[in-house]
């Protein structure tokens, strides 16, 4: 399939980065795709940011999110970074020029890493904002400052901006990970003569070394270690769980394309037909079917899924997470979907409770009135044509993944890879078994049907090939019961509640009662704050909520406490509580406290150990993957 370029309305990226924001998606499936029969490719378009921001076609240039960038830095190798992005006025003059020399030493790839989370004033090396300011501090403490004197450090002054890093390279003896360096800055006027570019380019030339010292990883091998990686750490190996493996060699043929921000916001001011795709690699959501959304990209010639995650650094539920109204940065967001997503169709309702919308001041000006935005849950697949309009109005949405109840409602494709394969999860007597099974088929032959939806080069429709792995034909193992009727919903974005009643003294009986939660799911916690101690584990029924009676432990302190409801470590729910005397009668707690979800499975080192087993096999697949 043709590369299209897409036609540009001329709006500058630095004018569209300062209006933008972003989504999130989680789910991940089946194996590689047959190839589309007689249909002709989907008429679907891709954008070059690098062309379209320095002005260099083919470059060997290529941006990476956070969760990449760090992700590079703690593998074997040596490669080529560079940091910085189309706002800073350095690199936007001395880009065209690197690239220059990289492709005449026959370098393939040097990874371009912007520090402005949002391309404009979220800059990790300077904020005020502790949650994003941390992701700096770790990255200098766990690989770039390890370097010796002699070399330039990151330090806060003169930082490299071009440089080659070894994870293992040392220097008599010590760790040494900047190989070579580059700090010294240059302006356009300063390149526009000729004796200014040469003395650059040599500078450059010397950092870069050749081709053939420097290596390449390719997305695919990226998403390959991380979506298995993150999870087992999350629920283990089992079979019950759906086995180690979700992405494997079947899905070398990788279309999903990770983008930044300003990545977002610019395909998003473009013109073209495109499919993006929001979620994330911690999101069991969008493991789920993000071997299948591949695999039909492939099957329909799709040359790119555009896949944003909402999180900014690609784990943490706090401030970084921008589609949450507490965040500090919600406006990215807010702002992003008001302007460019009318007409979206979302499981939550604007006017229902306050974890169902976005609240945001509009610019991330605090002196703005509070604006509200649809609130997306993951994954969530779209197709945007920034062309289209109904009425003479702008409607870029021409298709998304949801079903339609048929009665004004929708519900959002948020399933698990457990359920795609048929397996029992964490709770094989679950009467909601066939349920959850029945819906996972339905999602996975939905991303069927959108890629086939899509336009074609040749005017005809797409190939009517079923999903590219059918589900699982055995028989369930439990006893077929009727569906919930309430929605299943991921519990990392419900708010649920809590009531709390019974003898509240050490010894005493307590009655914990939960409602709002995800539906005929097992796993969850009761546990006692603030030293934290488990009461006991339970499931939720088919709306969502659970009754839990349990003990006091003798040893509790009288005084203020905190009922606490987590899953997968996760904080969904609590209730503020007030132990009194062992020789008390009982204290009331309080009620229905409402208390947000604390957002994030994190992938973390504690995580990492739990895939230890697996350390031997992702290595063996990331040398086999060098390839870009």
């Amino acid at each position: 399939m043709p590369n299209h370029r897409p036609r540009r309305r001329g709006v500058a990226i630095a004018t569209a980065v300062a209006t933008a924001g972003a989504v999130l998606a989680g789910a991940t499936a089946f194996a590689s795709a047959p190839a589309a029969a007689d249909a002709g490719d989907a008429a679907i378009d891709t954008v070059d940011y690098i062309e379209d921001a320095y002005g260099i076609s083919d470059s060997v240039l290529e941006t990476v999110t956070f969760e990449r960038f760090e992700w590079l830095l703690a593998q074997e190798g040596r490669f080529a970074f560079l940091v910085g992005g189309v706002e800073d006025p350095h690199i936007a003059a001395s880009a065209k020029a690197i690239d220059a020399v990289a492709k005449s030493a026959g370098v393939e790839r040097i990874y371009a890493f912007d520090p402005k989370l949002d391309g404009d004033a979220l800059d990790i090396r300077t904020t005020a904002n502790a949650d994003a300011a941390a992701l700096w501090a770790r990255l200098v403490t766990d690989a770039l400052g390890a370097t010796k004197e002699t070399q330039t450090p990151f330090d806060g002054t003169d930082d490299p901006y071009l440089f080659v890093y070894d994870r293992s390279h040392t220097e008599a003896g010590a760790e040494d990970r900047i190989v070579s360096a580059l700090t010294e800055t240059v302006t356009a006027e300063q390149l526009a003569d000729p004796a200014g570019l040469a003395s650059f380019e040599s500078k450059v030339a010397a950092v870069l070394g050749t081709g053939a010292e420097l290596d390449a990883i390719s997305q695919f091998a990226f998403s390959d270690e991380v979506v298995d990686a993150k999870h087992v750490s999350q629920v283990g190996t089992g079979e019950n769980w759906g086995g180690p493996t979700i992405i494997d060699e079947s899905d070398h043929d990788w279309r999903i394309r990770n983008i930044t921000y300003p990545e977002l916001v610019h395909l998003l001011e473009s013109d073209g037909d495109h499919v993006l795709f929001f979620g994330g690699t911690w999101c069991h959501n969008t493991r789920a079917v993000l071997k299948e959304v591949n695999a039909q990209a492939v099957a329909n010639g799709v040359d790119a899924v555009y896949f944003f995650d909402l999180r900014l650094d690609g784990a943490s539920g706090n401030d970084l997470h921008i589609r949450d109204t507490n965040s500090d940065f919600a406006h990215l967001y807010g702002d992003l979907v008001n302007a460019h997503l009318p007409g979206l169709k979302t499981q939550y309702v604007t006017n229902g409770s306050a974890g169902q919308r976005v609240e945001f001041r509009p610019g991330g000006d605090p002196a703005a009135a509070l604006a509200i935005a649809p609130k997306l849950q993951v994954p969530f697949l779209l197709e945007l044509d920034g062309d289209r309009t109904v009425d003479g109005q702008p409607a870029p949405i021409v298709q998304q993944w949801i079903r339609d109840n048929g009665d004004g409602t929708y519900r959002e494709y948020m399933t698990d890879w457990w359920w795609v394969k048929h397996q029992t999860g964490g709770n094989p007597s679950s009467p909601n078994i066939p349920a959850n099974h029945a819906f996972a088929d339905e999602a996975i032959a939905k991303v069927g049907e959108f890629f086939r939806a899509l336009p074609r080069e040749d005017g005809g429709t797409g190939p009517t090939t079923p999903p590219t792995t059918p589900p699982p034909t055995t028989p369930p193992t439990t006893p077929p019961t009727t569906p919930p009727t309430t929605t299943p919903v991921d519990p990392t974005t419900v708010r649920g509640s809590v009531q709390v009643s019974g003898d509240l003294v050490p010894g005493g009986t307590v009655s914990v009662r939960a409602t709002g939660l995800a539906p005929a799911t097992a796993g969850f916690a009761v546990e006692l704050h603030s030293t934290p101690q488990t009461l006991g584990t339970v499931s939720t029924n088919a709306a969502g909520g659970f009754t839990f009676t349990g003990t006091i432990p003798t040893s509790t302190t009288a005084g203020a406490h905190t009922v606490v409801v987590t899953i997968d470590g996760v904080t969904v729910a609590s209730a503020s509580v007030t132990i009194g005397a062992a020789a008390a009668a009982s204290a009331a707690g309080l009620a229905d406290t409402g208390a947000g979800l604390a957002e994030g499975l994190a992938w973390t080192a504690a995580g990492l150990i739990a895939v230890a087993s697996l350390a031997l096999v992702l290595a063996a697949r990331i040398r086999a993957r060098r390839a870009a």
